[in-house]
């Protein structure tokens, strides 16, 4: 069973590295349970080292944290919150975040992260078209919450830690960290009852609902232990695991967050208000002693232009994991001349995490490749029929099912998710050749999203906030590649009769898009065009813009 195996440490030198996994994970399995494990054998083993804006560091046991997922199951109980209610959070990098999803999922909730970087329009969707029953934010975002739909709120404001090592959630549990008599007992789940609700852009222009359940975690955990090389007990709880990513992302939560704990390693979280800082980056990791990190292509790219790495003692640094967008050849290899030994990019999806991905104490890293399948995972590569097609042809991504790692669907969306589940496989829609020694690489996508510094943008929707001003008469968007962020959300704008798309206009179109979006799906170039061009069944012709992505 997955809930207790440990990948054996690879052979390097030509043999099978890795066995067969049995994912029979019995009639029970709760993430929080999984998570929290250590707190029944080691309650004061350090979990979670948090870093505030102004408040004095501080660390949390598994124990102090398990007493307080169980005072807020108890809040969520007296919110009256029922198993499979969805409950948003939204929340910087924290220890309350941590606790409140946690809480949710013992609850037998279903959790639905929200960014903090969601614009107006983005985030009534994600709270309304989730459904969503109660939300818990901070005070920095409560207007934008209660603006974006009619839905109760609990307040959950990070800090003041010196009061109180559970900061904003000291309300719920007593000054000695031990929950109080009305702490919630946790409601039993089965491996693929719901516990996650995450929101993804799409090619259908709104961000879609994907539906991960608790076996989610199991699924992820294979790869975790293979990119970041942990491969026996001692190896993991030793493990001192950071991400700048934040924590309402697929790629944070399971790539770093609860497989660090399932482990029983030390996670490690910094808050944070505004945009990536290379040198408070490099600063933690030192300081903190960061073994295992988790930093997406654009990270590495802020750091080698904005920093210097050789200023700080990067010792600690074994692995890092870099996913979510291409590394570029000349970045690997100064991160891996630079940063630590080992540099592992990995590939997967918010539908299906942690498939791909490199290893290097299994094999060899290939440069400009996406790594090998991870063990417990069928990878494939598929014509449009779903038949595998021969090595050295291009194909798309599949997975074969069942696997845990694969989504259940898309949330109200059964169209999409046909389209998406096909038989006995999960179509990824991207693209990639798969070599006779089993590296994949990548060749686009087969639909136009954009993937920028690691986020997924609908060209759609961005398009759609576009035509809404009235200096616009049309507009559409596509990403071209940029050498930082992998693509440049770039946009094209038929101006509307007795308008010019001047300097002020691009302003009002940029701030328009921030606002109803989020800033990381605003246009980064905007220009006018007479006309969009066609193709000859009359759609917009995004390839005589755009070109196409060989990434």
């Amino acid at each position: 069973m997955m809930r207790d195996h440990w990948l054996r440490t690879p052979d390097a030198n030509g043999a099978e590295p890795w066995p067969s996994i049995d994912w029979d994970l019995g009639d029970q399995y709760n993430i929080a349970e999984v998570a929290l494990r250590r707190a029944e054998t080691a309650p004061d083993a350090s979990a979670l080292t948090h870093h505030p804006i102004d408040d004095p560091t501080t660390t949390l046991t598994y124990g102090e944290i398990a007493n307080a997922v169980d005072a807020v199951t108890g809040l969520l109980a007296a919110e009256d919150v029922e198993p499979g209610d969805r409950v948003g959070v939204c929340l910087p990098q924290c220890p309350e975040l941590l606790i409140a999803q946690l809480a949710v999922f013992q609850r037998g909730a279903v959790a639905v992260p929200l960014s903090m970087l969601l614009g107006g329009d983005s985030l009534s969707h994600s709270i309304t078209h989730s459904g969503a029953s109660l939300v818990l934010t901070d005070a920095a975002r409560a207007e934008a919450v209660a603006s974006a739909a009619d839905v109760p709120t609990v307040s959950v404001d990070p800090g003041n830690y010196a009061s109180s090592p559970l900061g904003g959630l000291a309300g719920v549990v007593d000054e000695d960290g031990v929950h109080l008599p009305e702490a919630g007992s946790a409601v039993p789940t089965a491996p693929d009852d719901a516990a996650l609700i995450l929101y993804t852009s799409g090619t259908t222009g709104k961000p879609k609902g994907v539906v991960q359940g608790h076996q989610y975690l199991a699924g992820s955990l294979p790869g975790y232990q293979a990119w970041f090389e942990l491969f026996d007990p001692a190896t993991a709880q030793a493990a001192r695991v950071w991400t700048p990513a934040e924590w309402a992302w697929a790629g944070a939560l399971f790539d770093v967050v609860y497989p660090t704990l399932a482990m029983g390693g030390t996670l490690v979280s910094r808050e944070r208000r505004s945009g990536f800082d290379a040198e408070a980056a490099l600063r933690l990791i030192a300081d903190e002693g960061i073994t295992h990190t988790f930093m997406p292509a654009t990270a590495l790219q802020r750091i080698r232009k904005e920093a210097d790495p050789t200023a700080y003692d990067l010792g600690s640094l074994a692995v890092v994991m870099s996913g979510g967008e291409s590394l570029p050849r000349s970045l690997l290899s100064w991160a891996e001349s630079t940063l630590a030994p080992a540099i592992h990019e990995t590939y997967g999806q918010t539908e299906a995490n942690a498939l791909v991905g490199n290893c290097s104490a299994a094999y060899p890293v290939q440069p400009g490749s996406m790594g090998k399948a991870y063990p417990g995972h069928e990878v494939v590569v598929v014509d449009e029929a779903g038949e595998v097609v021969p090595d050295g042809d291009v194909g798309e991504i599949a997975v074969r099912l069942p696997d845990p790692v694969v989504f259940a669907g898309y949330w109200r969306d059964d169209r999409a998710t046909n389209e998406t589940l096909d038989g006995d496989l999960f179509r990824t829609g991207d693209l990639a050749v798969r070599d006779t020694d089993g590296y994949f690489w990548h060749r686009g996508r087969k639909d136009d999203l954009i993937v920028t510094a690691g986020y997924r943008v609908s060209p759609l929707e961005v398009e759609a906030v576009l035509q809404s001003q009235p200096s616009v008469a049309a507009a559409i968007v596509g990403g071209v590649p940029d050498e930082d962020r992998g693509e440049r959300v770039t946009a094209y704008v038929v101006p509307a009769d007795g308008a010019t798309i001047d300097a002020a206009t691009i302003t009002t179109l940029r701030d328009a898009v921030r606002a109803e979006l989020g800033a990381y799906k605003v246009p980064r170039d905007i220009e006018a065009i007479e006309a969009i061009p066609e193709t000859r069944s009359g759609k917009a012709d995004r390839s005589a813009l755009f070109g196409t992505d060989e990434r």
